[in-house]
């Protein structure tokens, strides 16, 4: 063969192969040992939607907030980072198509994100043969732990349905100074309320708690939620525990005050949105799995810097979207790779001080690769948050009974 000829095919064969890798490897090639010129992560999230989109855009504004101040400070070994952001609407087809074109088209080399439970099961249903690297912030039914727990690409953030139900259920037989005797459970018919709510009874009964349990599913995002409500008044439960997404809470507040529904306490799921206060009023009680009345160094300053950037405290889904990101940064500087499998590794052994605490990766469960465990009881008194539980951080009692409608200001 001709020199000059089988020089340009080697040529040629080098380039072909070089290119096979980068399309294989989803990065560009760069400076750097191989990085690309910028760190691009995926996020997922619903930001467009009125049940979901309030958690959506918190989590992504502490995620923001993050990415500031990596890149403020050089950013990861020397590249800056960027989020590259789809919006899911909270509709399970349109996040699958989000999340396929991040793996496929985008070639992140991971995705942050996801939020309702029953988004997410439909969509790690339908990328798990891709065996993405995915850090999940939301979804707590054990239906998605079920289905991708012990997947070594999937990590998560967000406490499970048992982690939830067992504080709920300790909280009000251990630490009320009133045992309820009845509890009605309104909850989402989709996977997140369902699974929620079959683990309050199943809990319930392995407990031998003293309570009656009766139970009603609704459809998130209605604009009404009277029939629920009337159901509710004619059992006249001592407790009325609303496990759904925050745009039906202050449906329901208002549809409880129209008909005079008056239970001993009104316990909802995640209750420190900032808007509550002005949209379901004072009492409201519930389990969250953070407070930004927490008393901690880490706490206290991320939430000055939300409350100097926005206006306000944040909702626990903003430090979960900061620590994500700071999470998986610290991997890649660790890694100094974007390879899928030294990442994996890397996340594994990552251990930082956030405003959630000193988090790392642990197994709970079914699940390898979990971070936050433990919630916390609060409620809403005077237009501030009074932690109730656990005893370390406890700031107030519990007003209970709480006052009726006609009796408030």
């Amino acid at each position: 063969m001709d020199m000059k000829v089988a020089a340009a095919a080697i040529v040629i064969l080098i380039v072909v192969v070089a290119g096979a890798y980068v399309l294989m490897s989803g990065q560009a090639p760069g400076a750097g040992g191989g990085l690309p010129d910028k760190i691009r992560l995926g996020v997922i999230l619903p930001l467009s939607t009125a049940s979901y989109a309030s958690a959506g855009q918190e989590a992504l504004r502490g995620m923001k907030m993050a990415v500031e101040e990596i890149n403020a400070n050089g950013g990861v070994l020397g590249k800056p980072v960027e989020l590259v952001i789809r919006d899911t609407k909270g509709d399970p087809n349109t996040a699958i198509t989000g999340a396929t074109d991040l793996i496929t088209k985008e070639k992140v080399p991971i995705i942050i994100g996801f939020y309702s439970s029953t988004v997410t099961y439909a969509s790690m249903n339908a990328i798990k043969n891709y065996k993405p690297l995915v850090f999940v912030l939301g979804a707590s039914s054990v239906k998605v732990e079920q289905l991708v727990g012990m997947e070594r690409w999937f990590f998560h953030m967000h406490p499970w349905d048992y982690h939830r139900q067992g504080t709920v259920i300790d909280y009000f037989l251990s630490h009320m100074k009133e045992v309820p005797k009845k509890i009605f459970v309104a909850y989402e018919d989709g996977v997140y309320g369902t699974t929620s709510y079959e683990y309050f009874v199943n809990l319930s009964r392995e407990k031998n708690a003293p309570w009656k349990v009766v139970g009603e599913a609704f459809k998130t995002g209605s604009s009404d939620f009277s029939s629920v409500i009337l159901k509710a008044k004619q059992e006249n439960p001592d407790v009325f525990y609303i496990v759904g997404y925050p745009g039906d809470y202050p449906v329901f507040f208002r549809n409880a005050k129209e008909n005079d529904f008056n239970p001993k306490l009104i316990f909802i799921v995640a209750p420190e949105f900032p808007n509550y206060p002005k949209d379901i009023g004072d009492y409201v009680a519930g389990v969250d799995v953070w407070s930004p009345y927490l008393n901690t160094p880490e706490a206290k300053a991320f939430v000055k810097k939300f409350e100097s950037k926005f206006g306000r405290a944040p909702e626990y889904w903003a430090p979960f979207g900061y620590t994500a990101i700071k999470m998986v940064v610290k991997a890649i500087e660790d890694a100094k790779s974007l390879d899928k499998e030294k990442l994996i590794s890397a996340l594994e052994k990552v251990e930082i001080k956030s405003p959630l605490g000193t988090v790392k990766f642990k197994q709970t469960g079914r699940t390898l690769h979990q971070v936050v465990d433990k919630l916390f009881v609060v409620q809403w008194q005077g237009g501030k948050v009074a932690i109730l539980y656990p005893e370390e951080y406890k700031t107030g009692e519990l007003i209970y009974p709480v006052p009726r409608w006609s009796e408030r200001g």
